[in-house]
């Protein structure tokens, strides 16, 4: 009974992991085909139109000011280490 579990459970395997494979081929065939004809019309001399959400404005980064840490006073000079002249 175990050993035909474990054969199922590997067939299963086997035909999901085929599934997969072969969708990815067919992704990457529809993905090429598509490159290919928009490099036929760029060497055309024509320039694709990007798409809406590509041209969509990112929000400008936010930008912080530096401030002083209160941890020194102004006036007094940084400790230096004792073999520094």
């Amino acid at each position: 009974m175990l050993s035909l579990a474990i054969t199922v459970l590997f067939a299963l395997t086997g035909l999901i992991a085929t599934a997969t494979v072969a969708h990815c081929l067919v992704e990457a065939r529809a993905a090429y085909v598509r490159l290919m004809r928009e490099g036929e019309v760029m060497r055309a001399g024509f320039a694709l139109q990007a798409a809406a959400v590509e041209m969509a404005l990112r929000p400008a980064p936010r930008r912080a000011m530096a401030t002083r840490r209160a941890g020194l006073p102004v006036g007094l000079p940084l400790a230096r280490p004792a073999f520094a002249a």
